[in-house]
């Protein structure tokens, strides 16, 4: 892949006078505050931003302090079934007013330059810029686990590109290109793994493009804990088939459409996970999950055991694969 795009902005590029930073977050009283001062540091000159925090059903007062950081707050009423990050990027979306829209979630911490390397990309007249996820210090060995599970393709040390899709806690869209597709897919299990790959396969089939650049670099701050690194990867595994079967935008995409096939190899797809994982790691130069390759073996197999699950509920529950998942744009 190559470390820029293959052209340059052109000397009359048009500025961003208004730039729209979406940030989903519930119960992060702690943590919210920092993250939007991270991002108003980044302001650029001659450029407002507009920072939105959606209040995902909270039961602290994560609005009231984002509030006393100058946010606009929208807040989203408590549901039984707990949050959902992806009907909170829609409302965030819906509201604002600028261009780009920034989505970023509410555990990530930006570095210095983070802002300005997704505009670049942007001032090239690439749709969507795609920002790396760097490991932060401190974590515990389960957090630091869980982030090795999840982001072996999008960490710093990869090298910039062209990519299909790209998870949606640090990723920036041209408004228009966004508004003109569906949007993230509020309907569960999809909701809360894989949202974004609906709006993304759009897009790529209109002619956009997403464009990874390591130079836009957050903090993903995992959570702690085995049962949490568990069912992380049980959720991804459960919703893997139902949102990938259609898209197309997944790696090694052919096989999703082969669901029986998956769930048949599904114990032997822990084992590759694995590996895989491990060999991206390795070529990364980042050696610590080797040590950690039984944790990550379980977490792949917990993966593995709700890929079979979702993608068993899928095969008996056809009418559920056409279910309308646009958000209503006003």
């Amino acid at each position: 892949m190559n470390s820029a795009p293959p052209f340059q902005p052109a000397a009359d590029a048009p500025p961003f006078p208004l730039v729209s930073v979406v940030i989903p977050a519930r119960n992060e009283r702690h943590a919210i505050a920092n993250v939007i001062q991270l991002v108003k540091a980044q302001q650029p000159d001659g450029t407002e931003l507009e920072i939105i925090v959606v209040d995902d059903g909270s039961s602290d007062d994560t609005a009231d302090v984002a509030r006393a950081e100058g946010a606009t707050i929208l807040k989203i009423p408590a549901r039984s079934t707990g949050g959902n990050p992806a009907v909170a990027r829609n409302q965030g979306a819906r509201i604002s007013r600028g261009d780009p829209i920034i989505f970023l979630d509410s555990d990530c911490t930006p570095h210095e330059g983070w802002l300005a390397a997704l505009l670049d990309i942007h001032r090239r007249g690439v749709e969507v810029a795609a920002g790396s996820l760097a490991l932060p210090p401190n974590l515990s060995w389960s957090a630091r686990c869980d982030y090795y599970c999840g982001w072996y393709h999008v960490h710093p040390r990869r090298e910039s590109g062209w990519v299909k899709h790209h998870p949606p806690c640090n990723i920036s869209v041209r408004r228009d290109a966004f508004l003109a597709t569906c949007g993230y897919v509020e309907q569960q299990p999809i909701a809360y793994a894989h949202e974004e790959l609906a709006w993304q396969a759009e897009l790529l089939a209109a002619g956009g493009r997403t464009y990874f650049t390591s130079r836009a670099v957050a903090d993903h701050h995992n959570r702690p804990g085995f049962g949490n690194l568990l069912r992380r990867n049980y959720r991804w595994g459960y919703s893997a088939i139902a949102s990938k079967a259609a898209t197309g935008t997944a790696r090694f995409a052919f096989l999703y459409r082969h669901p029986r096939l998956l769930i048949g190899a599904s114990p032997l797809l822990a084992i590759l996970s694995t590996a895989y994982i491990l060999w991206c790691w390795t070529k990364a130069r980042t050696l610590e999950p080797i040590w950690m390759s039984p944790a990550i073996f379980a977490a792949r197999i917990a993966y593995s055991i709700g890929l079979a699950a979702g993608g068993l509920r899928w095969i008996a529950r056809p009418d559920d694969r056409h279910q309308e998942h646009r958000p209503r744009w006003e």
